[in-house]
């Protein structure tokens, strides 16, 4: 009696994985017993292809073949019988540009089906030659037909990192071992950590942080850098590459950020960098980095290029992710009453495009919260800062997680991230990241109202509200010519097309890129209808 197909699959999987054994042992090739054979060719032609074509499908369904960059479509040959019989390995995966038309044949490579593949690329082109005659004019098409051969190499690389919410004002208590644990577990009598630490920082909290793993019995060492957005430079990365090499880092050992923004996003570089990359645990101290900085993937610094005699805001960074991120929200507690409206720059963003709760929450308990720095007091209800910074943490991961290397570029989370760029990098401009942001962001709302999108009262209302955060929402920097730029500066980094996020409605957004100088100016004209705090 012949055995089922399945059970001469399985046999035949059970085969090989034994012949890979004995080739790591022996270093011989395996061989396929004759009576497997035999059962296997008594199988129907039609069997045995849609059996290996299952099989193998299943082994690279995991990966995607299609490079991410591309735009070619993934679909399986289909072989005849008579096609598949007798090849050893009759799986192909056609491919197709729907820009080019260049055709390509994938096959999977016998070690390593599930990574390396072999192709064929086919691409045609016509050439034309026009030849005038005395008797008429002669037009000659002719088929060109280009054929290469190479290997496309598939890995995907898993992204997964913890966002810890950290029980407030216990971070630096020695008998917490939250910060000590995320700096990942070492050999016995491995005592020793590294960290990089705001200047600001430093002032407030080394002592604590130095106490901490004293407790420990860790030695801990560390360079403090100031954390300002004018020493967000590649110099900084330096400095920091310098001392992971002075106290020679281990491949796998990660260290810790602990800081405002700039301080992370310059540790995320050096990390990205060092050894081709190590990881990190960033640890924000203000409420712009809790909810921000710390939660995506991104990294950066200002670039000045000498070329253009210009600094570039991030122009020079990377996609890195932490190892881990904790969050203390009591380090907003020893802020000043400007860096929380600050940080509530980007928790307004965040309530425009997505959130009408996260809004009203703004609108209701916003000032109270600057004033107490979000420590619990009578005037704002329990749990009401905690609900802001854990909503505004949940937006940022909903819109990062699906799109963390931004393949996407219509993004409602680059609200206020168009013209703010320039305002910050106006020489001498005394304007924060935040700040910036809900100037752009307040504009960005003019714009929606002249095309239709909102109600003048909606306007209203968003500019009460950031008038509540003591956010400003004009700046004398932002005039016509800047404006344009700003434009400009966007069909360049969101590769072609403008894609400005503006708001439908409070919690609603959607990406224009047809803005033009002459709506600007409206825009501009209309702005100055409204009494500006700067």
């Amino acid at each position: 009696q012949k055995r089922s197909s399945e059970l001469a699959l399985a046999q035949m999987r059970e085969q090989a994985a034994a012949g890979q054994n004995k080739t790591e042992s022996n270093e011989k090739q395996a061989t396929i017993p004759a009576s497997l054979v035999e059962t296997w060719n008594a199988l129907p032609a039609e069997l045995r292809a849609a059996l290996v074509q299952t099989e193998l499908a299943n082994n690279v369904s995991e990966t995607s073949l299609t490079h991410p960059d591309s735009s070619l479509s993934l679909s399986s040959s289909s072989s005849s019988p008579s096609e598949t019989e007798g090849q050893s390995n009759p799986l192909e995966i056609e491919e197709e540009c729907s820009q080019t038309g260049t055709k390509m044949t994938l096959k999977p490579l016998e070690r390593a089906p599930k990574n390396v593949f072999t192709f064929v690329k086919t691409s045609k082109s016509e050439q034309i030659n026009v030849e005038k005659k005395p008797a008429a004019t002669v037009t000659t098409k002719t088929t060109v037909v280009t054929t290469s051969k190479g290997w496309r190499n598939i890995f995907s690389l898993p992204i997964s990192y913890d966002v810890n919410l950290v029980e407030q004002g216990t971070l630096l208590d020695p008998s917490n071992p939250q910060l000590l644990e995320a700096t990942g577990v070492h050999p016995e009598g491995y005592n020793r950590r590294f960290a990089v630490i705001d200047e600001a920082v430093y002032t407030m909290y080394g002592d604590k942080i130095i106490n901490y793993f004293t407790q420990r019995n860790i030695e801990i060492h560390y360079v403090v850098l100031p954390g300002g957005e004018p020493d967000k430079r590649p110099d900084a990365v330096d400095k920091l590459l310098d001392k992971m090499c002075e106290y020679k880092l281990r491949r796998r050992e990660p260290f810790l950020a602990i800081g405002g923004g700039c301080l992370l996003d310059i540790a995320g570089m050096a990390a990205c960098l060092y050894r081709r990359g190590v990881p990190f645990v960033r640890v924000p101290t203000t409420l712009l980095a809790i909810v921000d900085a710390s939660v995506g993937v991104k990294n950066g610094v200002d670039y000045c290029c000498d070329i253009t005699d210009e600094t570039y805001k991030n122009r020079v960074g990377s996609f890195y992710a932490p190892s881990a991120c904790l969050l203390d929200s009591s380090f907003i507690t020893t802020q000043d009453r400007r860096n929380v409206s600050n940080g509530f720059g980007e928790i307004l963003k965040l309530a425009l495009v997505r959130s009408v709760d996260l809004f009203e929450l703004l609108e209701t308990h916003g000032a109270a919260l600057i004033e107490s720095r979000f420590a619990s007091t009578p005037s704002v209800p329990d749990g009401v800062g905690d609900r802001i910074i854990n909503l505004s943490i949940q937006i940022m991961l909903e819109e990062l997680g699906p799109n963390l290397w931004e393949n996407k570029l219509e993004r409602c989370v680059d609200y206020g991230h168009t013209f703010s760029k320039l305002l910050e990098m106006v020489p001498g401009a005394d304007i924060m990241h935040g700040e910036a942001v809900n100037v752009d962001g307040f504009f960005c709302c003019i714009l929606s109202n002249l095309r239709g999108f909102i109600s003048r009262d909606v306007v209203d209302r968003v500019f009460k509200c950031m008038q509540g955060l003591n956010l400003p929402t004009d700046s004398k920097n932002l005039e016509s010519k800047l404006a344009w730029q700003s434009c400009k500066d966007a069909i360049e980094h969101r590769n072609g097309a403008m894609r400005i996020p503006l708001i439908t409605d409070l919690g609603e957004s959607v990406c224009v890129s047809d803005v033009t100088p002459e709506e600007l100016d409206r825009a501009l004209e209309m702005m100055k209808e409204y009494p500006h705090t700067y």
